[in-house]
């Protein structure tokens, strides 16, 4: 897991002082690598589930993140508030990627970065979820094609849109 991360937090370059947004943050298992390369920035790790929250907030205590159990449409974050979204494993998981997207942009301060990444391809994660049973099966990424057309959509200037069977990569700024 953790190549997998870095791989996706070393497009960024440096992220230190950031202001940066975990989407879809699960038991926050990001923030272990995240920290480290983050110096005086904070986190604000949103997820809808309580016990998701509660166990990342469990996992680390570092008073830089912030744990808030919302669903992404409904955050409560302000506009031009986060320097960086991540949004790492967790996009299948939402039910309407425009949207999502379009909050995203809205997020962002110009110029920012958006990084929606997964360390499997997109066929071997639709096998994973179909596996997995009812809960998570119609969970799937689009191809990186439409999920950059829905970026184009909501404003953000796609950098990265590429996926192969060992990974997807979408890489995304607010024009500034």
């Amino acid at each position: 897991m953790v190549v997998g991360v870095e791989r996706g937090l070393d497009l960024l370059g440096d992220i230190s002082g950031r202001d940066i947004v975990d989407l879809g943050c699960g038991t926050g298992r990001l923030e272990a690598v995240l920290l480290p390369r983050l110096n005086g920035g904070t986190v604000v790790a949103v997820d809808f589930s309580p016990a998701m929250i509660a166990a990342a907030a469990r996992r680390t205590a570092d008073p830089r993140v912030s744990w808030l159990c919302r669903d992404v449409l409904g955050t409560g974050l302000a506009s031009a508030s986060a320097d960086v979204v991540l949004c790492f494993d967790a996009f299948p998981h939402f039910s309407d990627g425009g949207a999502v997207l379009r909050e995203v942009a809205r997020w962002l301060r110009p110029g920012g970065a958006f990084l929606l990444w997964h360390d499997v391809g997109r066929e071997r994660l639709a096998d994973v979820h179909r596996r997995a049973g009812p809960a998570v099966e119609n969970d799937l990424l689009p191809p990186v094609e439409e999920l950059a057309l829905l970026g184009r959509a909501a404003g953000l200037l796609v950098e990265i849109a590429a996926e192969d069977e060992t990974s997807y990569t979408f890489l995304a700024r607010r024009p500034r």
